[in-house]
């Protein structure tokens, strides 16, 4: 992962975080712009992301699409951002992730790719990007998560990229109109650091053995 606004220094404080581009093997992570409502509402508007997602309205729109682009924000304790996949000669819209304050905690991640992204790592790619994001560049002390109980593939994303379940709860969703259950996930600042150098290590040792 590199982050392209900003310097190789995972202690400084947090600065301007208006233009930081983060960018994975296949991925660009930046702040969406009205470019991309025509793709966002295209994507957005499938009841199979609104019943998992908190606060997505269904039916979803161009207006939707406008208002949700006019009001992202990337700052030291709130980032939106779309999720773009490269290719040669562009990057494609797919998806969005965040990092906001909610249920008491500084830090929690959500995040959804387009149908018909699904099955290929996307959102596992950008979820870790993300994580890494918060621990290196806004010096998080913890980054949780949650996902509907019937939502196998959100906790499966949050399972590898290290979160450890740490119970149910309710959350909302708009597309019920009401509270459903949820399982709620946390990554340590500590874990994260322990995982990101035990595959540090094992990468290494592959480079290793093959020399």
């Amino acid at each position: 992962m590199s982050l392209a606004a900003a310097p190789d220094d995972r202690s400084e404080e947090p600065s301007d975080l208006s233009e930081l581009v983060v960018e994975t093997r296949r991925l660009l992570l930046r702040r969406p712009s009205c470019e991309d409502a025509e793709a966002l509402a295209l994507l957005a508007n499938d009841v199979h992301l609104a019943e998992n997602l908190g606060n997505l309205p269904h039916p979803y729109g161009i207006d939707d699409a406008r208002v949700f682009i006019e009001n992202t924000e990337v700052n030291a304790t709130r980032v939106n951002f779309g999720i773009y996949l490269k290719h040669a000669d562009r990057a494609e819209f797919v998806g969005t992730i965040s990092l906001m304050p909610r249920d008491g905690e500084k830090f929690t991640i959500g995040y959804w790719i387009g149908r018909r992204y699904w099955g290929d790592g996307l959102a596992t790619e950008a979820a870790r990007a993300m994580v890494d994001m918060a621990f290196q560049r806004l010096n998080a002390p913890a980054v949780a998560g949650a996902a509907r109980v019937t939502n196998g593939a959100s906790r499966r994303v949050m399972e590898k990229c290290g979160f450890q379940y740490v119970g149910q709860g309710m959350g909302p969703s708009l597309f019920l109109r009401g509270m459903v259950p949820v399982d709620r996930f946390r990554l340590e600042r500590r874990v994260w650091q322990s995982l990101k150098e035990w595959r540090e290590a094992s990468f290494n040792d592959l480079l290793q053995a093959d020399a």
